[in-house]
């Protein structure tokens, strides 16, 4: 197997007493659609901010192509979050900005040298890209949960980035809707070639978006497979996890 493009050995992290990464190790590979999957609380968020740079772990390392995020000065630092794009939990737009200011924002802050053709052009790319063509002049709160969502994913793509985080990308929306978006998500890994990492705990999106995935249990990566090894795993966790039961080793000891 190929070098991982991410690799993360034995990041652990606390909040004063509080143990949140417990000692994290995990691979990502080039082209990986890596879903974590984990109940609130699990460390999820805590977890993708270290994969992108934006925290620094107590204690082990978080490897991009090789290079120890914190081995990084300032400059470098700077130049590898550009490779990353993030679509935040319910979309975090704007409120004041159009649709098109929205996506162009990152586009204006990164690419001083773009002219405004430019930008415009590369704006209704990236809506063309999540199926929302006709949205550019609306504002946020013209728009539905789920198109909110998509226009983040526009955002996220503006800069061309090789991995695309998404954080709980389907929370609260019906099951139409994370269908429509498990599909967009999926589109963009296979027309951008890229490298995507999910965090979520909604079972449906984890097996259409996934080609990897990995149980984070109180602050621990406990399984990791290939997705169908992973639905049909053992581990009681899992199995817990996916059937979504209320008996099992999650559960022990607090329904009695």
């Amino acid at each position: 197997m190929n070098s991982p493009l991410i690799k993360l050995e034995m990041v652990k992290k606390s909040f004063g007493d509080k143990a949140v990464l417990r000692g994290i190790n995990l691979d990502v590979q080039r082209g990986d659609s890596m879903v974590i999957l984990g109940g609130s609380g699990a460390g999820k968020s805590v977890l993708m901010r270290h994969i992108i740079g934006l925290m620094r772990p107590d204690s082990g390392h978080v490897f991009l192509d090789g290079l120890d995020w914190w081995q990084m000065d300032q400059r470098q630092l700077y130049e590898t979050r550009k490779r990353f794009g993030m679509s935040f939990q319910e979309a975090a737009l704007f409120d004041s900005l159009s649709v098109f200011e929205n996506i162009a924002f990152p586009i204006k802050r990164h690419r001083r040298d773009w002219t405004p053709a430019k930008i415009a052009n590369r704006v209704h790319e990236c809506l063309d890209l999540v199926g929302m063509p006709s949205v550019a002049d609306l504002m946020p709160n013209e728009l539905s949960g789920g198109m909110r969502r998509r226009v983040g994913f526009a955002r996220s793509i503006a800069l061309e980035p090789e991995i695309l985080l998404f954080d709980e990308p389907t929370t609260g929306l019906d099951p139409i809707m994370t269908s429509v978006l498990n599909d967009v998500i999926v589109n963009l890994r296979e027309q951008l070639k890229i490298t995507s990492i999910t965090i979520t705990h909604d079972m449906s999106s984890a097996k259409a978006i996934s080609t990897r995935l990995a149980m984070l249990y109180k602050g621990d990566i406990v399984f990791t497979a290939e997705r169908e090894a992973f639905f049909n795993a053992d581990n009681g966790i899992v199995r817990q996890f996916v059937e979504g039961r209320a008996d099992g080793p999650v559960t022990e000891g607090l329904l009695s």
